[in-house]
This record gives structure tokens, sequence and C-alpha cells, in this order.
């Protein structure tokens, strides 16, 4: 829902109305009131009625999201401030309050600086001497002034976050806490259920970053260097692993593993392998897994030096409007355009699933990371995923989506990373045609191409969640989604088999397998998304359609235990949805602290240490309704 709510736009966007509404009302453009009478009003204060929020905010929420010129936001603008240093043609005399003031200027460059005290005004003069070296801070504007910035406006505060806590928060941490309230939400249950099913130690979590946080990193670094007046704990915002600490801390409160990836551009991948690894280990039943990243001036103009990234002007020259300037696989595309976001996966052991009756939007049938091995560029691409089939049919990939009923002309399509780049994209075509052929594809069962990227950007280390719900949205639909900005196939992906590059959204519904469907006949099986990251680390994952968790626990356990999923999977669905629009409209919370971090255990006539403790001990602990956790004492 991220991707779908908080990247998407362009000129040809379809929105519903449900759409238009919460994206206006995330923005501010729309408030709930109660008086004079109920309903939706503007930021001028006048009633809008729902029938008119379609036509009259749709052009303007489009406008304020997705891929467009940045949005100055205090940390990212197409000019940028930066600092360039120039000798004094002259001496420059400037006053300061005390001697020690003036040693410390002194010091940085005795040759050229002369103190002297004033005996006027007891101050003292500091003197730099032309030929002395001085920063002077300019405007410059980047070559790189198009990305995929976060919705204009959007408030986490609206998201029932206080602002005690997000204006302490670096803001990559105050979203990611969103989209982790965003995801429990979209599943109809909240922390508090899940500690009641779950020992609050195998609840666990595998968020990650590529970056961190940018903009604390910019206040620690370049803050310290210019003076600027900082938070004492901002070292900790800058931390990479905060960001998810936030999460578990503030709103979920579990106790099990915390273990944050950063894998670059693959770290939201990476964080779903390391999540499957702890549930398939034992080590965790349910994990908070994804990932999330900024833009920061400094990222611009680094993935610019490195001419990874589409420039503006170039872009521009060849007729390109911004909106279209992520164009993967076409022949006039000119590097990847650098966008912030990400987004929460949450992992769930089957048995978890169907006890708490959880709804299943995919299963992860495989999810495996690798490296490229020896290579002299760290950016480029190589075909390191290729090993999740070595061995053919016999590969570790083939028998574990078989164990799914699933087999390679099952696979209906691939989620590639697809970064518009002249190295990536043919790399990743080659890798998936090679794969394809090994797991035992049928020649001339097509493959279809989907690169989300050229909706939502790049995101860095959130980009593979954004791939992760767009796999999911096509499992449910069974519509795969056309490639927008795609003009002409770039000619040396022709020599690629069983791709299709698809313009308009096609159905997909019932394509290949082995007996034989023909489309619209039955679900899409299967697909694969691939993520790259520089540093030459890959991850590859295999989402297969609910059915296969259905047809897992019919065979476990019967029908009635498929039927009394399911029942609850809708309602919680259903429950969600209500949730989400009564909290829009100030009926209930979005976000729920976690009130000491022990969910209310300090209500008991006991000291609340003691009972933490005994609880890590107790296999059986469990979170009461009474928001007190209970032992087996």
């Amino acid at each position: 829902r991220e991707a779908e709510l908080g990247m998407s736009g362009g000129e040809d966007v379809d929105l519903t109305a449900a759409g238009v509404l919460e994206l206006a009302w995330g923005m501010g453009l729309l408030t709930w009131q109660d008086s004079p009478k109920a309903g939706w009003y503007d930021t001028d204060g006048e009633m809008v009625e729902e029938s008119d929020i379609l036509d009259r905010y749709r052009d303007e929420v489009v406008a304020r999201c997705g891929i467009r010129e940045f949005v100055d936001d205090g940390v990212i603008a197409p000019i940028a401030d930066e600092e360039v240093t120039v000798y004094l043609d002259r001496d420059i005399t400037l006053s300061v309050p005390d001697e020690a003031t003036a040693r410390t200027i002194e010091a940085s460059d005795p040759e050229h600086t002369l103190v002297v005290p004033d005996a006027e005004t007891g101050e003292w003069t500091v003197t730099r001497l032309a030929g002395s070296l001085a920063r002077v801070p300019r405007r410059a504007a980047l070559s790189r002034t198009v990305g995929g910035q976060f919705p204009r406006d959007f408030d986490p505060e609206r998201w029932g976050i206080p602002a005690s806590m997000t204006q302490g928060m670096d803001p990559i941490a105050s979203w990611n806490l969103v989209t982790a309230v965003d995801a429990f939400l979209s599943a109809g249950f909240t922390p508090a259920e899940l500690l009641k099913a779950v020992h609050p130690s195998d609840v666990a979590s595998t968020q990650g970053t590529g970056f961190g946080g940018m903009e604390s990193m910019r206040k620690m670094f370049v803050g310290r260097f210019l003076g600027e007046e900082r938070p004492s704990d901002i070292l900790q915002e800058a931390l990479p692993n905060v960001v998810a600490a936030h999460v578990m801390q503030s709103y979920i409160g579990g106790y099990g593993a915390m273990v944050q990836p950063v894998s670059a551009c693959a770290t939201a991948a990476v964080s779903i392998e390391e999540g499957w690894d702890k549930i398939a280990l034992g080590k965790a039943d349910v994990v908070v897994a994804g990932a999330i990243d900024d833009i920061s001036i400094e990222s611009v103009v680094g993935f610019g030096n490195m001419n990874a990234t589409a420039e503006a002007a170039t872009m521009r020259a060849k007729g390109i409007s911004d909106r279209h300037f992520s164009r993967a696989n076409d022949r006039r595309r000119g590097g990847f355009v650098e966008a912030e976001g990400g987004g929460t996966v949450i992992l769930a052991r089957g048995s978890v699933a169907a006890q708490m009756g959880l709804p299943v939007a995919g299963v992860v049938g495989f999810v495996s990371s690798y490296a490229d091995g020896a290579h002299t560029s760290i950016p480029a691409p190589g075909l390191g995923a290729l090993g999740a089939g070595r061995g053919g049919r016999s590969s570790r990939l083939a028998k574990a989506l078989a164990a799914l009923g699933v087999e390679a002309d099952d696979i209906a399509l691939v989620s590639k990373h697809d970064t518009s780049t002249g190295a990536n994209d043919p790399n990743e075509s080659e890798l998936h045609t090679r794969l394809a052929r090994a797991l035992g594809r049928s020649e001339g069962n097509s493959l279809v191409a989907v690169s989300q990227k050229t909706i939502t950007g790049h995101a860095k280390g959130g980009a593979a969640v954004f791939q992760v719900a767009g796999l999911t949205e096509i499992l449910a639909s069974g519509v795969a989604p056309g490639n927008a900005s795609l003009d002409v196939v770039d000619a040396p992906l022709a020599k690629d088999a069983f791709w299709v590059w698809p313009r308009r959204p096609i159905r997909l519904a019932g394509r290949g397998g082995r007996d034989g469907r023909v489309p619209g006949a039955g679900p899409v099986r299967a697909g694969l998304l691939t993520s790259l990251g520089f540093g030459h680390v890959s991850g590859l994952i295999a989402i297969v359609h609910p059915g296969a968790f259905e047809a897992a626990l019919r065979q476990a356990a019967g029908q009635e235990a498929v039927d009394a999923w399911l029942a609850s999977a809708n309602a919680r669905l259903a429950a969600g949805t209500r949730r989400r629009r009564a909290g829009m409209i100030g009926r209930a919370p979005l976000f729920e602290p976690v009130q000491g971090r022990r969910l209310g255990e300090e209500s008991r006539q006991r000291d609340p240490h003691e009972v933490e403790a005994a609880m890590l001990l107790d296999p059986d602990a469990r979170l009461g309704t009474d928001g007190v956790y209970h032992t087996g004492e």
C-alpha cells in the first residue's frame, strides 16, 4: 500500500475515489469535522461533498505524488546549499566576545590571523589576513532534479504518531513506523493481539535500511561543521538499526531477534531472507521485515557523480517528461531515478497464520541472497543470483517450489529490479533467461516483465518492498501492470528468450502449467522478483499464490480448518478497512504506543521489572486482554 499510495503518480494513473480521499487526507487537504455538519472540510474550512472529492482532488494529489521535480523539504531541493573554498584578497576583521573564542579561531590558521583586545568594548578582534582560506556558502543547481519524493505535506502525525515522537526521530524512522502501522491495519490485527497468541520473544524484527537516518547524519556531520544547533541524541537517529528499533520499542513491543541488514539497494530482499530464516530455524514465529531509505543532497550528488542516475537536462532534451525519466529496458533510458520510501512486510509461520486467522497475501516459496564473485566495479550487477538454479530441476529453488505444487512453467512473471541503467537491465534479463532454462521452462512459454521502478523510482534499500506489494496484488487480481515509459525495448534485450514487455495491463490468470490451463481459467500461481544492490549483493524471492497455504492447511487439518481460517481472514480484512476509515475521521487510533514498552503490566500490584523478568523466563507467558503479561506462576 505504501507503493500504491505513497509513490504512485503520472499523467495516466487511475485512482479510485477512496484512493484520492486517503491521499488528500494524508496531505492535509481534507479533514473530517463533526460540526457544524459532519463531513470533510478543505483547508479553508469549507465542507466538501464526498461525491465531489474525486473530481476536485484527483489531479492535485497526483501532482503531489510520485516521480516529479524535487520539492524543497529542507533536505533536498533542485537548488542545493553547498560551500566553496576561496582565498581572501584583503584583510577581514570580526569581533568576538572573549579571548577564548578568538584563540580558537586563530588556532585554525595562525599564520594568517591576528588577535587583539578591544579596550573600549571589552571584546576581541580577529583579523584574517589576505591570502587566508575561507569557506563561502553558495547556491548550486543540481544536475539531477527529478525523483520519487514522499507525497507533499504527507504528515506522519495524521496516523496518530505524537509530535513528541516525530520531532525526536529521523524523518525516515517516523515514516517506517507509519508503514508498520499500515501493515498491521491492512492485515486487520494489532501488536497486542499478536502478543496474546505468541510469546514476545518469538516476535522478531529484520527491518533494514541502505543509508539510515540521512537527515540526522547531515545534522551530525554537516551541522556540526556549520555550527548549527542539533539535538544531543542525534547520533542515535543516524544509526541504521534505530529505524527498526522505533517500530519494535514504540509500537510492537516484541522481545525477539533484532537483525537489521544494510545491503544497499537489495536491503529489503535480504531483510525478508533474514526473516524467513528466523522462522525456518525456529528462532521466531512472526517477523517484522522490510526496509526504507531517504533522499538527501549527498545521495543525489553522489549517484550523479557516478553517472548512475538520469540527468534532468539530458532527458528533457530528448523530449521526455519528468514523469517518464525512469524507463526500464527502453532504448532511451538514462539511469535510475532516485526515490525515497519503503515499507513493512509481516512474515508469519503458517501455523500462527492459521491459529490467528490472519490474511495471507502470498507464500514465500523461496528466498536467498548471493554475491557476484570477483569484480572490478562495485556497482555493476552480475549473475550471482543465477546460483538459485544450481542443479536445474534439482536446485533448491526448484525443490522449494515443487513442495508447494509449483513448477517452472507456473512462474508467470518476474518483477525485475530494472533500474533503467545501461548495465542492470540487460544483465537481469539474461539472468532470468538462463534461470528459466535451467529450471526447465518450456520454450515459448512467455515470461512477463514487470518494471515497477518506472512508477515508483528507485527507493534503494526499500525497493524490494514495493516489488513484493506489487507481486501480491498481481497474485490477487491476476492482472500484471503495463510498464510505464516503455516506448521501444532496447535492442540488446532481444536475444533473451521468453520475455514479454507489456505496455498496458494484461490478464495473466491461468497462464502456462503442466495441466494445459488457458488464460482466465485459474490463478497466477507464482512470480519471482530480483533485487540487486551496490557491493554485488543480490536477492531472489519467489512468492506463491495464497492458495498454496490453503492447500497445506486443508491437508494438515481438514476443510473445517480452512473454512474457519477463511472466515477469520476475511473478517480481519474488513475490520482493518473499518479501522483505517475510523482513524481518518478521528473515531479510532491508528497508532497505539506501547505503554512503557511492557504493554501495561505496571498496572499490577507488583514490581514491573520482576513481571518482565518472569515473562521472559516463562515459555507460556502471553499478553492478557487486560494488557498485562500473565505467566504460569
